[in-house]
């Protein structure tokens, strides 16, 4: 076959052209000549709401929207190019695929307010379905209906591909796809907060919610209860309430028993009420959680002062608790909580204070015992003041604190030496000193007499005895004979009333006694000085006796 010059010059400059096309597309030449795939293939988009598109009026709720791709992925192109139909298997390219798909809804004229703004749906793959929320509020005062909601999906998809043996290049366009889905409003009840009061509500006690609501629906709520939702502040003790057939425009009441948590200040907090009904098809139906706001009042609240009754070291006493209502609800059944740590030992659980009103005091005993290891000072008393709700749970308060004083040890010394010959039976006498910050309650000295001392006389009544104050006491007492005379001891003890009259026995203080020599002869002279006259005058007697005798 023979070409002419001026073709020839021609076909190359085609070659030279489709090299330069080809080079500038990024695609390598292998020396074999590169296949082209290059047809429109638009991907079909469509949607529609996946389950059901009913709603009703005042409800958020979120429906699923389908969005189809009805390409099927196929030409007549590429089953005929070898090349393009590997690297669509190879590399997974899809053909009529719908890439990095968004939609835009608007809502504008219509009864509904769609929560979103554009939404990636990503990949729609031909013959398949991708699925994205679309979250809705409806408005309470929309009319029963269907509404049309416009779409704007977008989308890129493959507008031709060049291969060779090497490499390969795609090319995309982007596309636009205008579609809408309808949303259906049906007739309903619909339930309206009118008014919440609340009674004994504050923190952590129970009280009651009452609450008014009304039907502003359109249609009658059949068989309907409505229930309180628990929340964050409020945790509801009671079931549902029954209200019957609601017509719309009806009102009905309702009281809840709730408890109050969560709370740390006074104030109105929300809360939430539910209906469930049947609707006029008799098919079970729930109201979305309508909400009104309560009043939460502060409850009684403490402020706590402490009064030492006879706290001192190694003792029994009482902690005078005062306590004042400073909150804004009556503390009913109120009562005081001691828990004392060292050097206080609880002899009691704590005190009663009857009911105390908003502004009110009482004032009760806790029983302790003080440690001998206490030291005279202060020490932080650790407070609980519980009380009774309206429904009879006890409530107790913040752990609160007070400062209690605990005096020096009750002390007492014998301030003056008492004497006492050996071997004689005497009446000492002994003056005692109170020496402590306390005084002493009808109390009673006693000595202890050992060796080389025996008494039956070992107590003396003394009465009061305040700080500072002194008594003198006396006891019968008596020194054996062999008692070596010098200085002895008496243990001496003195046993007392406390302020809640048990009897307490104090720590051994020492009495000194000493013992003298006897003032008087002893026996032996006695008997000489007696019996000398009587043995000389019974001589003289004998004498002038046996004188008579010999004379007559």
């Amino acid at each position: 076959m023979k070409y002419s010059s001026a073709g020839l010059i021609r076909k190359l400059a085609v070659v030279g052209i489709v090299l330069l096309l080809i080079s500038s597309l990024g695609v390598g030449i292998s020396g074999t000549a590169a296949e082209r795939f290059s047809e429109e293939s638009v991907p079909e988009l469509d949607a529609t709401v996946a389950g059901s598109n009913t709603v009703t009026p005042g409800e958020t709720t979120t429906l699923t929207i389908a969005v189809q791709n009805r390409h099927d992925g196929v030409t007549d192109s590429d089953r005929a190019i070898e090349d393009v139909s590997r690297v669509v298997q190879a590399h997974g390219v899809q053909i009529g695929a719908a890439t990095g798909t968004t939609v835009a809804y608007d809502d504008e004229g219509i009864p509904l307010d769609l929560k979103m703004g554009k939404q990636s749906v990503g990949t729609v793959r031909t013959g398949s379905t991708t699925r994205v929320p679309l979250t809705i509020e409806v408005d309470e005062s929309a009319e029963p209906g269907t509404y049309t909601v416009p779409m704007d999906l977008e989308f890129s998809y493959i507008r031709d591909i060049f291969v060779d043996r090497d490499d390969y290049t795609v090319n995309r366009n982007t596309g636009t796809e205008e579609t809408s889905v309808t949303i259906r409003v049906e007739p309903h009840g619909q339930l309206t907060v009118v008014d919440v009061r609340g009674d004994g509500l504050y923190k952590n006690a129970e009280g009651d919610v009452a609450v008014t609501v009304r039907n502003t629906g359109s249609e009658a709520m059949s068989d309907a209860t409505l229930s309180l939702v628990g929340s964050h502040h409020f945790e509801p003790q009671s079931n549902r309430a029954a209200l019957g057939t609601v017509a719309p425009g009806d009102t009905r009441n309702a009281t809840f028993q709730t408890v109050v948590r969560g709370v740390e200040s006074a104030g109105s907090y929300a809360v939430g009420f539910r209906a469930a009904y049947e609707d006029a098809n008799g098919q079970p139906s729930e109201s979305s959680i309508r909400y009104g706001s309560v009043g939460v009042a502060e409850g009684p609240q403490y402020n706590v002062s402490v009064e030492s009754r006879s706290l001192y070291v190694d003792s029994t006493g009482a902690a005078r608790v005062t306590v004042t209502n400073t909150g804004d609800v009556a503390a009913t059944n109120a009562r005081v909580f001691a828990e004392p740590n060292q050097p206080f030992a609880p002899l009691s659980n704590g005190g009663q204070l009857g009911t105390l009103e908003p502004g009110e005091s009482a004032t009760t005993e806790v029983k302790m015992e003080v440690s001998d290891r206490a030291l005279a000072q202060s020490y932080s008393l650790p407070i609980t003041v519980a009380h009774d709700d309206d429904y009879g749970n006890t409530i107790r308060s913040d752990p609160l604190t007070a400062d209690v004083s605990v005096g020096p040890e009750r002390q007492f010394t014998v301030v003056d030496t008492a004497q006492i010959e050996a071997g004689a039976t005497e009446r000492i006498e002994l003056t005692v000193e109170n020496t402590g910050e306390s005084g002493f309650k009808d109390a009673v000295v006693r000595i202890n007499a050992d060796s080389p001392f025996e008494t039956d006389d070992d107590t003396a009544y003394i009465g009061e005895l305040s700080p500072g104050e002194r008594a003198t006491v006396s006891y019968t007492l008596t020194a054996g004979e062999a008692a070596t005379p010098k200085s002895y001891t008496l243990d001496t003890t003195i046993k007392y009333d406390n302020p809640f009259d048990e009897t307490v026995v104090s720590d051994i203080r020492p009495a000194t006694v000493e013992v003298t020599e006897p003032s008087g002869p002893s026996t032996p002279l006695v008997l000489t000085a007696i019996g000398v006259p009587v043995l000389l005058g019974a001589g003289i007697v004998f004498k002038r006796d046996r004188l008579r005798q010999y004379l007559g």
